[in-house]
């Protein structure tokens, strides 16, 4: 008899036509809902749209063989750690500063963090995997890629049912059976009854990582499924570029309306419809400690700074990764932004800005030389020859400098020379 082997990968993304339905997929035929007439807990309403109306579903009665196939090769530790690489992302440009979102280095890193991949035969061979080498998750964020390349998502198609897989991927269906019979995301406690949670109550959860990545349709029905399914009880990093559906009033009633408490790291980069005041919201993200808002062109850096100020972060060094180019920095502001967070910046990004001189870059720079090691500033006019040597004299944390479209930079010789002379 022909062995058949173990499964090792399933892909999803075969998506096929609109009316295959990843809700049906996850959550089984469509059950009709009985409505009280008096009130209807299973209905939450946006408060923008009168016309928006989601309803919250109960899971299955039973696992959908899909889902028990993705909670198999959640469990399935034995196998080899595949490196990810997401169609999509052809770049490091696409997510400021070598994509730190949804990658991480296998096996784990103790020191040398910065270091680059090892893939030497003596060295261990390390590989860039998801985050948890999670093949369950990861199948699932390439199916939310797979919809994204072919143009159709729409705002319905990741629902409540695939959000809750999800969740069952990052921890367990144990851990997420213990979060329904507590009334998370049921129709005992929906979500348009607003209420904090706390964040240590979740903090045995482990954490994942969630790309929405050119998801431009997702809408107010997309934020609202994630909530109902307790993704932000799990969530720890979410990527949001170029979700233009992203508003001020989803951002602050939403996402930072103490549904998803416990996020580290959230890039809105390209979110043309976030102004200051949704901005201002990430202050209700306590653990936050790394933010992406470049090119959100309806943002002022003074925006930006009086967030730092406001955060809970900035005090106690919590927040120390920083990416806001293509927002027309200037001197001032970047020395705001310096004063705000000097001692504990790790990451800094203020790109595309003809403004800032290459005098106060050098000047700013310096007093954040103990801990910076992350610097983007591409196509800023300032940035020169004489700049790029002194801040390799002065940064000698630095491990990723990004000076893409600098044209007064003629050589790295000066930067080079300059971390020789540092040490």
């Amino acid at each position: 008899m022909r062995e058949i082997h173990s499964l090792v990968t399933m892909s999803l993304r075969a998506v096929g036509p609109k009316t295959c339905d990843p809700e049906i997929t996850f959550g089984g035929p469509r059950r009709v809902v009985k409505k009280d007439k008096k009130k209807d807990d299973t209905t939450c309403d946006d408060d923008d749209d009168d016309d928006v109306s989601i309803t919250c579903p109960s899971p299955p009665p039973e696992p959908t063989l899909a889902s028990r196939l993705l909670r198999s090769l959640r469990d399935n530790t034995t196998l080899p750690q595949k490196a990810y690489s997401g169609a999509g992302r052809p770049s490091a440009a696409d997510v400021d500063l070598s994509h730190p979102w949804v990658l991480a280095a296998y096996p784990p890193r103790t020191s040398n963090l910065n270091a680059p991949l090892d893939t030497t035969d003596n060295g261990g061979s390390e590989i860039l995997t998801i985050e948890n080498g999670n093949h369950a998750v990861e199948c699932l964020q390439q199916f939310i890629d797979a919809l994204v390349e072919s143009g159709q998502t729409g705002d319905t198609r990741l629902g409540v049912h695939f959000f809750r897989e999800w969740v069952v991927a990052v921890i367990g269906e144990e851990a997420a059976k213990q979060l329904l019979e507590k009334g998370e995301g049921s129709s005992i406690d929906p979500p348009n009854k607003k209420r904090r949670r706390n964040v240590g109550e979740y903090s045995h959860l482990q954490l994942g990582s969630l790309s929405l990545h050119n998801l431009s349709l997702a809408s107010i029905r997309t934020f609202k499924s994630m909530e109902m399914a307790n993704v932000g009880m799990c969530l720890g990093t979410l990527d949001l570029t170029g979700a233009h559906g992203l508003t001020d009033s989803i951002l602050t009633n939403v996402i930072c309306g103490g549904s998803f408490p416990r996020i580290k790291r959230l890039s809105i980069k390209n979110c043309r419809k976030v102004t200051g005041k949704g901005l201002a919201s990430l202050s209700k993200l306590t653990e936050l400690t790394a933010l992406d808002v470049g090119g959100c062109f309806n943002i002022h850096p003074n925006d930006v700074v009086l967030m730092i100020q406001n955060h809970p972060g900035t005090k106690t060094g919590k927040l120390n990764e920083i990416y806001a180019g293509g927002l027309n920095w200037t001197d001032v502001a970047l020395e705001s932004i310096i004063e705000e967070t000097a001692g504990h910046l790790r990451g800094l990004g203020v790109g595309f800005s003809p403004y800032i001189s290459g005098p106060m870059l050098i000047l700013t720079l310096k007093r954040a030389a103990s801990t910076l090691d992350r610097l983007s500033v591409p196509f800023c006019e300032g940035m020169d020859d004489a700049a790029a040597s002194s801040l390799g004299r002065s940064l000698p944390k630095l491990a990723v400098l990004d000076v893409r479209g600098c044209s007064k930079i003629s050589s790295l010789t000066g930067l080079m020379d300059g971390r020789g002379a540092a040490g």
